[in-house]
């Protein structure tokens, strides 16, 4: 399995959960829009505004880095890993990251203030765009892994 073939499969998982992510967004739009949920005097607290923000970012950012660095502690010894223990890495990396866009959809629903909004959309947009599996950004990561790519056989 070589660079391309890893982005693939990974590219795969991204978009799954990016798209069911974006379409619960859209979703929850419609919802608040046809049944005047934002017409409604009744607002979360300042409180659960701050938590579903602060986890938001967690999720996004804080777990993603906490969890790359465990593995890479994980690894310390060891001259190669194997490219499912990568691949599983990644898998994992990117699902948990992509969590922080179905914060946006709780944010929607429960009316929050456009300041936590505009957060979590901004949290939001840093995990889609960062953890992005780009052929390139795999091939930069195997090497640091030390991943030798397969040659293909003839």
């Amino acid at each position: 399995m070589d660079a391309r073939e890893t982005s693939k499969i990974l590219k795969k998982i991204y978009f799954w959960q990016l798209i069911s992510s974006v379409f619960l967004v859209v979703v929850a739009y419609l919802v608040t829009y046809f049944f005047h949920l934002s017409d409604k005097s009744i607002v979360p607290g300042q409180t659960v505004s701050v938590v579903v923000t602060t986890l938001s970012g967690v999720m996004g950012i804080a777990i993603p880095i906490f969890y790359r660095s465990f593995f890479v502690y994980r690894l310390k010894g060891k001259k190669q890993i194997s490219r499912d223990a990568f691949v599983s890495f990644e898998q994992t990396l990117i699902s948990i990251a992509l969590t922080a866009p179905y914060f946006l959809v709780i944010s929607i629903l429960m009316n929050m203030n456009q300041t936590s909004n505009m957060l979590i959309a901004i949290f939001s947009l840093y995990a889609i765009y960062y953890y992005f599996p780009s052929e390139k950004k795999v091939l930069f990561e195997m090497k640091l892994f030390r991943i030798k790519p397969i040659k293909k056989q003839e």
